[in-house]
């Protein structure tokens, strides 16, 4: 008899961890629909905020065809051999800003248009990480999923995002 009642308890016991798991595969599966659905959403909203800046033909949003490797090909200086004065101004109004690739993406270096866009000084801003420009409007989500596809791909990747000036004002970042 009392092996009987062992028996019963342990078997639902064991149903009962059994939904408990039944529970949070399902939780989980529904986060990870979700979550898809929000990135489906981003990537459909830049999409179409890209297409508009096109059609505006700034040159400040020239595609980078390959991924610099060091410093000196991320912010190239105006008096490199075989650059026109016209391609140093092209390159001077595109804002750059150069990260570590690891960690927390400290800041190493950044132009003079990222300097004028964002208010912060180079010395300001070397050493330390993106979360100076980051606000309540910023789009957390997506800037991990690009963070995520380029090193995934090893290839340029876009995505669009609130950031916050030093005085506090919003802006549009590519």
């Amino acid at each position: 008899f009392t092996l009987q009642k062992i028996m019963t308890a342990a078997v639902k016991n064991n149903k009962k961890q059994e939904e408990k798991i039944a529970r949070w595969q399902l939780l989980r599966r529904i986060r990870t629909v979700r979550r898809n659905h929000r990135l489906r959403k981003i990537h459909q909203n830049d999409a179409k905020l890209l297409l508009q800046l096109q059609q505006t033909n700034d040159v400040s949003l020239a595609t980078i065809e390959t991924l610099p490797t060091t410093l000196s090909e991320a912010l190239p200086s105006d008096d490199q051999e075989g650059m026109t004065r016209e391609d140093a101004d092209d390159d001077n109004q595109r804002a750059i800003v150069v990260t570590e690739c690891t960690g927390t993406f400290n800041m190493i270096g950044c132009n003079k248009a990222w300097e004028n866009l964002c208010g912060y000084a180079e010395s300001e801003v070397v050493g330390k990480d993106s979360s100076i420009l980051q606000g309540p409007d910023t789009n957390f989500i997506g800037l991990h999923d690009a963070v995520q596809r380029l090193f995934e791909e090893e290839k340029p990747v876009r995505c669009i995002t609130t950031n916050y000036r030093k005085d506090g004002s919003k802006f549009k970042n590519l």
